[in-house]
């Protein structure tokens, strides 16, 4: 799992001008490898690198959302996470994923006596929560308003 940090407040002028800048290309060129040509990266000394389409779009999304202020966590696919990396990712205590894992919510296997997760299976039940809460709160505010409280 590789986590990048929040943007820091000094830095934040500069990645709003390269998500800007960004948009900007891909506006202007309906693909960024438009007629074959790739994206390219150039170092401070000059040195550059083509960069190929999943990765410029990568790097789009990246910048745009630390262009946001958000924090990004890369995690490639068939990852296997520990219970605490997927807590984490949860943003639940470890005592909690536990519980989680032990009630089959999320679907685990062991490792010796350590527990292992996928990462497929913690981002759907991530997304399964999400709608679950989505529908309390449109109930919750259906009742509130039912009953003149709203």
């Amino acid at each position: 799992m590789y986590e990048l940090v929040s943007p820091a407040h000094d830095e934040s002028d500069d990645i709003e001008r390269l998500h800007v800048g960004i948009d900007a290309l891909c506006a202007k060129h309906a693909s960024p490898c438009a007629k074959g040509a790739m994206p390219r990266l150039v170092s401070a000394d000059g040195t550059d690198l083509e960069i190929p389409p999943s990765v410029f779009e990568t790097l789009r999304f990246v910048a745009e959302a630390m262009a946001r202020g958000d924090t990004i966590t890369l995690v490639p696919h068939g990852q296997e996470l520990t219970s605490q990396q997927a807590a984490d990712l949860l943003l639940v205590s470890r005592p909690h994923l536990i519980k989680l894992l032990d009630r089959g919510e999320i679907a685990c296997h062991r490792v010796g006596t350590h527990r292992r997760v996928r990462i497929e299976d913690v981002l759907a039940f991530r997304e399964r929560r999400g709608v679950t809460r989505e529908e309390l709160l449109t109930e919750l505010a259906r009742e509130a308003q039912d009953s003149g409280r709203v």
